[in-house]
């Protein structure tokens, strides 16, 4: 048995997306020199009042296949004439051709529109454009394309279908295109013009308008129709499996003497899973008995650590191409220059669809297989033809020997991608290629309607030299590409209503944005710079243009100072450093220069957008200087660097915990200047928060011995010590609380005793409610003695639970924190509004009764009862009732006196009081006693 030999002799794999990697550092800069994607080309263009199906070019004129019209336009892309194909109308009593206008008026009559499946050009009995709609059961017309004329396609127009005659096959060979998709190819050979044709068919396709699934049909020599040559001229899914098991055409060529069709389709008659199929079989064999069928894959693998290998399929093919490679590729390839490659467009698919994703690629040169088997799609399981038959097959030679008959090669063809995954999250729809030169160059098309152009190499990483916004709409897979070796050579692209015209060698420069992009772009784009600008030369009015030389541009420098100590790490963000048209991109001989001083170059850590050196001490012992720094010979200058002198005035607080974790707040100037700093407590590093010129906080370490330290700060090679020490005190310790109760509306003043609170400048109090899952911190303030602190407990209310409910509270002293005691909410008191002022004289007792409800004699005692704006002298709970006694000092005054219950109605560190006034005034009059 003789390998599989006869297919194209080369395919290549592609991957895309229009992600850009992170360059980290200077990726800002490196963004500013990357191509500019959303640049706008004004390209010749025409615009259809239907979507455009299909694009035919023939002697300068481009023939474009719309829905209910075929439009002619001249190569400029402007419209000659339009020739109507729809609506038609359609009736069971009228025959394709024939003329239903009497039939108008009855029920059984429909409009339909006339969708263009096949636009086509046949020049061997004439030139002749040959259209095929999705009216009529997808019969054809023939329109003579006159030779002085070519815009004339409506004077002379021939329907293409022949009635059956008595006897005859019920198979239909003028039904020639499919209203769910086509791929027609036509060819001649021995003075015939045969057309190959694969529809995607279902059950509802029935006699006398019979579509086969793939088949070879012959144009008549009266061209009034087509034959099938012997009734094993096409195959059929089975009718049981039309609707499971469709089948989508996506491309046709032919190559060798063979006829090769792509397709979309499950991976079997019982899989939901969707692959991609070569089919392939003669040219010359009418029977198709040399029919073959092979899956394709498309493989993704990316290298990990510890040797792992992540591989991805991609099974659906979107879009194919044949063409010629250039000098390089077919150089890399052992190809010639007069073999025809394979191009093709993959996505992934959604679980068990046909549907792609966001995820494109394509496939590399056909091997060898001999795994085979019966086509069950056309054959069924259990058929003899299936049953116990052991397949061969001579594929070298397109000559079909008495064993030979349809099959299926069962093991996929799976090729790796080129590009290995340099893009993602993109949907290429459309292919197209040509060479310039030595070059072999690839149109794409996105989902999204973007155009892009990229060179083909298996030798070195390319990226697209083109990448622009064509339009809203997918590009169509639909291509024409004229004049590839010509200067002046384009592709026609179709983008939904939309067909332009876009020049091969690009269609223009302005999307390089730096220097070095643009000369570096394919030489048949002629680009070049000119003052800040890439353009081509006719359009550099003014300037100096040049294909050669860059300057380095520095676009911003990190940090703009440094201590005069030196030492820092310097970086240079921008473009074009190192860059040679003939060396790409080598640093060895660049130099930076700051104030006239060699500034050393890392260059492992150092590309195109990035250099890093070390910056030398000042020359001058002066504060504040500000030097250029250039960049090779003196030729890029940057003036925001400057050499200071970091100070330090201050640090707050000044003591803090032994425990550590006080936020160290260090005051001075050029504080944030240099590359790296650290703060000293002590020996111990304190642990950076954050950083500006004149401030920098951290949270200082802990320290066995509660002492002074001292507070040191490191900016790269400089040291600079605060004047002050900063003081650790003994851990906080937290003995009790009271109250142990607050109302549901929060505002009561809780109480915490222990020792050495006073070591911390804000303790803070927190409440964990376990019904909720939340915590919630207050500030707390210190009072005279070191031993206790007072923090007001927060609102609880707008979380809707119902008291009394329990929760915890412990206090954070910076790094320590407290145990944890019982805390209850309760409910909120209500008070009886007084009936009419009361009066209080000097003399009397100072004691208020005030009556309420749920008046907790805990939760009261957090000092929310105020008169005066103060706290009762003394607090004492009856059944339904306070006695308060009001403080003295307030009985030396007359005045009005408002009692106020305090609460928080906002659960976090903001106290929000709010005044219950209880209608109660206080008159106090004063008297002599005689």
């Amino acid at each position: 048995m003789k390998p599989v030999t006869a297919y194209p002799s080369g395919i290549i794999l592609f991957l895309f997306a229009l992600l850009q990697r992170s360059h980290g550092q200077c990726k800002e800069a490196a963004k500013k020199s990357e191509m500019n994607l959303s640049v706008k080309y004004d390209l010749p263009n025409f615009v259809t009042e239907t979507p455009i199906q299909n694009v035919v070019l023939y002697k300068h004129h481009v023939y474009i296949g719309a829905i209910n019209k075929i439009y002619v336009l001249n190569e400029t892309l402007q419209n000659i004439s339009v020739y109507k194909t729809g609506p038609v109308l359609e009736n069971p009593d009228c025959t394709p051709c024939e003329d239903c206008k009497d039939k108008a008026n009855l029920s059984s009559s429909v409009w339909k529109d006339n969708v263009n499946m096949a636009l086509l050009l046949e020049t061997y009995y004439d030139d002749q454009l040959i259209s095929c709609g999705s009216v009529s059961g997808g019969i054809c017309h023939r329109h003579i394309i006159p030779p002085d004329n070519p815009a004339d396609i409506e004077s002379e127009v021939h329907c293409m279908y022949s009635p059956q005659v008595d006897g005859e096959p019920d198979n239909c060979p003028d039904c020639v295109v499919s209203t769910l998709g086509t791929k027609v190819l036509v060819t001649e050979k021995d003075r015939f013009v045969n057309f190959f044709v694969g529809n995607t068919v279902t059950s509802a396709f029935q006699p006398p308008h019979v579509l086969h699934s793939i088949s070879v049909r012959r144009l008549k020599e009266t061209q009034d129709g087509f034959e099938f040559l012997t009734d094993q001229s096409y195959i059929d899914i089975l009718p049981q499996f039309r609707d499971s098991y469709p089948i989508r055409y996506v491309h046709a060529f032919e190559n060798d003497h063979f006829v090769y069709f792509l397709t979309v389709q499950r991976e079997s008659l019982d899989s939901q899973a969707f692959h991609t199929r070569i089919i392939r079989f003669c040219t010359l064999d009418s029977e198709m008995r040399s029919y073959m069928e092979m899956p394709l894959e498309c493989i993704f693998t990316e290298k990990r650590r510890k040797r792992s290998i992540r591989k991805e399929v991609f099974n659906i093919l979107q879009a194919a191409y044949v063409s010629k490679p250039g000098a390089a590729l077919a150089h890399e390839m052992g190809l010639g220059l007069n073999d025809d490659i394979l191009y093709g467009v993959f996505a992934q698919s959604k679980p068990d669809s046909s549907e792609p994703t966001n995820r494109s690629a394509f496939f590399n040169k056909i091997v060898d297989k001999q795994n085979m088997k019966c086509l069950q799609h056309f054959y069924g399981k259990d058929s003899k033809y299936c049953l116990n038959r052991a397949f061969s097959r001579n594929a070298s030679y397109c000559r079909a020997q008495d064993d030979e008959y349809r099959l299926e090669v069962t093991t996929p063809l799976q090729r790796v991608d080129l590009f290995m995954g340099q893009f993602n999250n993109v949907l290429l729809t459309s292919i197209s290629v040509f060479t310039k030169g030595n070059l072999t160059v690839a149109n794409l098309g996105t989902s999204e309607g973007r155009f892009m152009q990229i060179v083909v190499s298996r030798s070195e990483p390319t990226a697209p030299h083109v990448s622009f916004q064509l339009d809203s709409h997918p590009v169509s897979p639909q291509v024409v590409v004229e004049n590839s070796v010509a200067a002046d050579g384009y592709t026609l692209v179709v983008t939904g209503k939309k067909i332009t015209k876009v020049p091969l060698n690009g269609p223009g420069c302005h999307h390089f944005q730096s220097c070095s992009q643009c000369l570096l772009a394919p030489a048949f784009m002629q680009c070049g710079w000119c003052g800040e600008r890439c353009l081509r030369s006719p359009e550099c009015a003014g300037g100096t243009w040049t294909q050669e030389t860059c300057l380095p541009r520095v676009y911003e420098i990190l940090p703009s100072s440094a201590p005069l100590e030196g030492g820092t790490k310097l970086t240079l963000c921008g473009w074009d450093f190192g860059f040679s048209k003939n060396n790409r991109f080598e640093l060895k001989n660049t130099v930076v220069h700051i104030g006239g001083q060699i500034c050393a170059l890392e260059a492992k850590s150092s590309n195109k957008n990035k250099l890093e050196c070390t910056v030398p001490a000042a020359k001058n012992a002066s504060f504040n200087i500000s030097s250029s720094v250039s960049v090779g010979h003196g030729k890029t200058l940057f003036n925001t660097f400057s050499y200071v002198n970091p100070i330090i005035t201050s640090i707050s607080p000044t003591y803090g915990p032994k425990s550590g974790g006080t936020l160290l707040t260090v005051a001075g100037k050029y504080l944030n200047s240099g590359k790296s700093r650290k703060i000293f407590v002590g020996e111990k590093p304190c642990i950076l928060k954050s950083i500006s010129a004149s401030t920098v906080e951290c949270y200082t370490p802990a320290q066995r011995i509660p002492q002074d330290y001292r507070v040191r700060v490191g900016i790269d090679e400089a040291s600079r010590d605060a004047k002050g020490h900063f003081t650790y005190r003994e851990d906080p310790v937290v003995l009790n609380i009271h109250p142990a109760k607050s109302f549901l509306s929060g505002g009561s003043t809780i109480t915490a005793q222990g020792i050495n609170l006073n070591s911390v400048c804000f303790p803070q109090m927190v409440i964990t409610v376990p019904k909720l899952g939340m915590n919630f911190s207050v500030a707390c303030s210190h009072r005279s003695s070191s031993e206790i602190i007072c923090c007001t407990t927060p609102s609880l209310k707008a979380f809707n639970l119902q008291p009394p409910f329990v929760t915890k509270v412990f206090f954070i002293f910076d790094g320590v924190s407290s145990l944890y005691f019982d805390f209850d909410y309760v409910n909120n008191p209500v008070f009886k509004h007084f009936e009419k002022p009361l009066f209080i004289s000097r003399g009397n007792p100072n004691v208020l009764e005030i009556k309420g409800n749920y008046i907790d004699s805990e939760a009261v005692k957090g000092e929310v009862l105020k008169v005066g704006n103060k706290s009762c002298e003394n607090l004492l709970l009856q059944s339904e009732s306070i006695l308060c006694t009001v403080p003295s000092d307030l009985l030396k005054s007359n005045s009005e006196l408002n009692i106020e219950v305090r609460q928080l109605h906002r659960t976090c560190n903001i106290h929000n009081k709010t005044q219950i006034l209880l209608n109660l005034f206080f008159f106090f009059f004063f008297f002599f006693l005689i």
